[in-house]
């Protein structure tokens, strides 16, 4: 448990980095770096396709977010899903 609680920092704090170095980006960028990333125009990302539209400090922690992105374990990411995922540091609550 204390290590799946170390992973999920880790990735966050990848994540939250350059969000927090940049603006995030709004839905038109983040669907047209979708478009970018399916190579082969199939409508949905396979594991190397996604790992592709992830900042570059987090690409080596691709295994480890993989699960979570592909939540239904079909082995791809369509556009809604991918337009779904939270992206960046948590809003405070």
């Amino acid at each position: 448990m204390k290590l799946k609680l170390a992973t999920l920092a880790i990735v966050a704090a990848a994540l939250a980095a350059p969000a927090l170095a940049q603006t995030p980006l709004t839905p038109e960028e983040r669907a047209a770096r979708f478009d970018a990333a399916d190579k082969n125009k199939d409508g949905k990302l396979d594991k190397a396709e996604w790992t592709t539209t992830l900042p570059e400090q987090a690409q080596a922690m691709a295994d480890q977010i993989w699960g979570r992105v592909d939540a239904d374990g079909d082995g791809s990411v369509t556009k809604e899903q991918y337009l779904a995922l939270r992206m960046g540091p948590r809003p405070p609550q």
